[in-house]
């Protein structure tokens, strides 16, 4: 029975070494000639991908990619060429399309004491050895990639795996950080029925550290998680479902960091490699790599890679990479690569590169890159680089480029270009002036006057006395532009509404005017001004009281340039004139 057994199990290794040698390693394999003389290691690199039409991928400590070596080798396998230029510090994996190339100089050894079964398990356990030195390893990680279970070494080198729904062959991997990649198979005791589970796996490139490096990571992950990530890296399998309580207890065990879902559900919460379908958090979901679809959690949400889809929280959400879909969070939503779609929040929203689509946020929205689309504040908005499209915020916005327009108290572009209303308009060359002039109604007026020579706003302000009792106070807001007619002659159309107080603030009296000035500059920061002007006025007869309106200060001052007198209806016009002069 024993010999049997030895048999169908060197059967089983012959057959499996046969298939990876066919598939699994058909990069690898190709033969490939490369000569190149003291040339760096990154250039000759570079000329492999380029011949043998794949790339490299590197994880761990990288080449030394500036180190000159010399190579020379003709029809041997892409294997064969790596290890002359490398040595035998490294291994190597495939991907579609990829090899990774691991730093591994070290290497390690299994040393296996038991296999039986107990209450329809398997138990295997054993310690792992370095190979050089023969002393016990520590947190290396021990995986079986059918039953996708995985435990690490104790501070002894011993592990131990309980095994559910099995087959015959059991296969055990070894991974350790610097240690090359080594996996033993052997049959089981007793064979149990493996139930019927869809799961597959494969090695994926790319640093997914970052989840695990961050403020929420170095919380919410146990360091033993920590350490099988660090081994494992891009091993990644897909299981249909998952269930936790928190991230370390889970049905997954030690293995959840290293497998995709289709359905995740996290009483508290949970920690997994990605989601391709729907993710639910009682309180937070975070993701080591991708999600695809909907998640969901009471709190926040963290994903290390891109987010395509849908992220609910209520407190926040965080994607490392680039968001294509809907974010929507209680607080605060953070994308650190680019987003298309919406991000709307009670707070504020972050972009890190570029944005192109919309943003709502209670307080403020800033985008790093350049924006396509509206970004809409109850404070401010900020927008680092090019600004297409248009920026909305209750007080003030910022663009670095703006190809689109600004509506804020205060705008400010680093540009010429776009269209910028508000009260305060500052531009890269812009139009900034301040005018000091006279009027048929007002003794004095200053007006500040900022955005650009094709549209600029005024924030004005006069006064005007005829005796000790009767005084006018005017202010109001107007837009103009300025048309140059030659080298120091320049024209100034603009249209203002001004409130004008004439001693009871309870009676409504509103100046709609519209100024045909021509400027003329002096000198360098000092310009004349002067022109012709058309005023509608309009007072009520009454104030709240029933009082009578008594007063007559602008009808006095304007009733030799009437053209319009309409008693009925309280409104007069007439034609007016200003003079003064503009500076800076």
């Amino acid at each position: 029975m024993l010999n049997s057994s030895k048999f169908i199990f060197a059967l089983i290794v012959f057959f499996s070494g046969v298939f990876l040698k066919v598939n699994a390693q058909a990069i690898l394999d190709n033969e490939i000639s490369v000569q190149a003389d003291k040339k760096p290691l990154g250039s000759i690199l570079d000329l492999m991908e380029e011949k043998g039409n794949f790339r490299f991928a590197y994880y761990g400590k990288l080449a030394v990619k500036d180190s000159i070596v010399s190579i020379n080798t003709a029809n041997s396998t892409i294997r064969g060429t790596l290890d002359q230029l490398l040595g035998n510090r490294y291994e190597y994996k495939e991907s579609p399309g990829f090899i990774i190339v691991r730093y591994a100089p070290l290497e390690l050894a299994f040393v296996l004491e038991k296999n039986s079964t107990n209450d329809q398990q398997q138990i295997v356990s054993g310690y792992i050895i370095d190979v050089q030195t023969n002393k016990r390893l520590e947190n290396v990680s021990v995986i079986e990639k059918n039953a996708l279970q995985s435990t690490l070494t104790n501070k002894d080198g011993v592990f131990e795996l309980r095994l559910k729904n099995i087959s015959q062959t059991i296969e055990l991997t070894a991974v350790k950080e610097n240690y090359k990649t080594v996996t033993t198979m052997f049959l089981s005791e007793v064979k149990i029925q493996k139930e019927n589970r869809k799961s597959t796996s494969d090695y994926i490139d790319g640093d997914f550290s970052a989840i695990e490096k961050s403020g929420i990571g170095r919380f919410f992950i146990s360091s033993k998680q920590k350490i099988q990530s660090l081994n494992i890296g891009g091993f990644i399998s897909k299981v249909p479902v998952q269930a936790s309580l928190i991230p370390s207890i889970s049905t997954h065990g030690m293995m959840n960091a290293q497998i995709v879902n289709n359905f995740s559900l996290n009483v508290l919460g949970g920690y997994n490699a990605g989601v391709r379908g729907l993710e639910i958090g009682g309180l937070y979901n975070i993701n080591r790599m991708n999600v695809e679809a909907l998640q969901m959690a009471g709190i926040f949400n963290t994903v290390g890679g891109s987010v395509n889809g849908v992220q609910l929280a209520g407190i926040y959400n965080n994607v490392f990479g680039n968001l294509n879909g809907l974010q929507i969070s209680g607080i605060h939503n953070s994308v650190k690569g680019s987003q298309i779609g919406l991000q709307m929040t009670g707070i504020y929203n972050n972009v890190y590169k570029d944005s192109k689509g919309l943003q709502v946020a209670g307080i403020h929205n800033t985008v790093n890159g350049s924006q396509n689309g509206l970004q809409f504040a109850g404070i401010y908005n900020i927008g680092k680089d090019k600004v297409q499209g248009a920026q909305i915020a209750g007080l003030f916005n910022y663009a670095k480029e703006l190809d689109g327009v600004q509506f804020g108290l205060v705008n400010i572009t680093d540009s010429p270009s776009g269209y910028s209303f508000g009260l305060l308009n500052f531009k890269k060359g812009g139009y900034k002036k301040i005018s000091i002039t006279s009027n048929e109604i007002s003794d004095v007026n200053l007006s500040v006057k900022t955005g650009d020579h094709k549209m600029y706003t005024i924030l004005m302000a006069g006064r005007s006395e005829r005796n000790d009792e009767e005084k006018l106070f005017s202010f109001g807001i107007g837009l103009g532009k300025n048309i140059p007619l030659g080298k120091r002659f320049s024209y100034n159309p603009e249209f203002s509404t001004q409130y004008l107080y004439l001693g009871n603030w309870d009676r409504y009296n509103s100046l709609n005017k519209f100024d045909s000035s021509f400027s003329f500059q002096l000198f360098k920061g000092v310009a004349l001004s002067a022109g012709p002007s058309f005023n509608l006025y309009w007072s009520e007869k009454r104030d709240k009281d029933g009082n009578l309106n008594t007063s007559t200060f602008v009808q006095d001052r304007t009733k030799r340039y009437n053209v319009i007198n309409n008693n009925s209806k309280d409104i007069i016009g007439w034609i007016g004139w200003s003079f003064g002069l503009t500076f800076f």
